[in-house]
């Protein structure tokens, strides 16, 4: 079974996981080229990303090995994945990044000194079902036991009229490499925004060996992020182990990833952090970066 075709089928199975990350990911069918075209499908995935959970909007743009940079749009826009194809004719290595992705907006409100996750209002049951327990609001927080841990959201109508509200923009980057023939040299950082220099090329990755880069957000460092790397598996994939050990960035924003064994890895990390001091205003963009990569035996 040729790999879109394995993805293709994968992409019908129903997420069965307990994973806390969500990211979007690029997948190509091939990432040592040979032909004349290349397809590849992006999307958000929970875990095991052969496996999309849901789509989210986006163009795409293509750095070619010659630098020139063209964007493209999906060729097909499906309800939990997109679908592309660029040309190959050059040889060397292309960059497949999403451009201008963004995902549903999240809104809170500052409710008793707290900025309070706002979730929409929940259809009514019927009459037969049995009620679940209603989410606490700040007030009965107040009368708990200290012991109780204070709410992290509200119910869009329990949000008093007055309460100052805040929209947190959530944008998706991801990306990937593709190699024809020989190896070129990857692009440089734009030092804008949330991104990952990279310092081992992406195309010349092995077993037992690790990748080696920086997370920089507007060209400055970013330190001690926590950075998550996942195994390519599909619900129908022997491997069960999927997630990786967590790794750190250093002080330097460096991060070094090391694959034990051959496959395809996709490695995600979040900026800014969430904060679990909600006493703290939430940053009004909230930032999810995956990157894809092969390894060779």
């Amino acid at each position: 079974m040729n790999h879109w075709l394995k993805i293709a089928l994968l992409s019908s199975l129903p997420v069965l996981s307990h994973a806390h990350t969500v990211s979007p990911f690029i997948l190509p069918d091939a990432f040592d080229v040979s032909g004349a075209n290349v397809s590849f499908q992006s999307a958000m995935t929970v875990e095991k990303f052969f496996v999309p959970s849901n789509n989210f909007k986006t163009s795409y743009l293509i750095t070619q090995p010659n630098g020139q940079q063209l964007p493209i749009e999906a060729a097909a826009s499906l309800k939990r994945f997109n679908v592309a194809e660029i040309e190959t004719a050059e040889d060397g290595t292309y960059r497949i990044q999403t451009k201008d992705a963004v995902g549903n907006s999240g809104k809170y409100a500052l409710i008793d000194g707290r900025w309070l996750r706002v979730r929409p209002v929940r259809a009514p049951m019927p009459a037969n079902a049995q009620k679940a327990p209603e989410a606490p609001t700040p007030a009965d927080a107040a009368k708990a036991p200290t012991s109780a841990q204070p709410p992290r959201m509200i119910a869009a109508d329990q949000v008093p009229a007055n309460a100052q509200a805040l929209e947190v923009k959530n944008i998706f980057i991801a990306e990937t490499y593709i190699t024809k023939g020989k190896p070129s040299a990857i692009p440089a950082p734009s030092n804008k925004g949330f991104e990952l220099k990279l310092l081992t090329h992406p195309s010349e990755l092995y077993a037992g060996e690790a990748l080696k880069a920086q997370f920089l957000f507007n060209g400055k460092a970013v330190p001690n992020l926590d950075v998550e790397v996942f195994k390519g598996a599909g619900s129908l994939d022997a491997e069960k182990t999927k997630e990786l050990p967590a790794i750190k960035s250093n002080a330097k924003g460096e991060i070094a990833v090391k694959f034990e064994k051959a496959g395809i890895y996709l490695i995600t990390a979040a900026y800014p952090e969430a904060n679990p001091d909600n006493t703290k205003k939430p940053q009004a963009e909230s930032l999810t970066y995956g990157l894809t990569v092969e390894v060779a035996e």
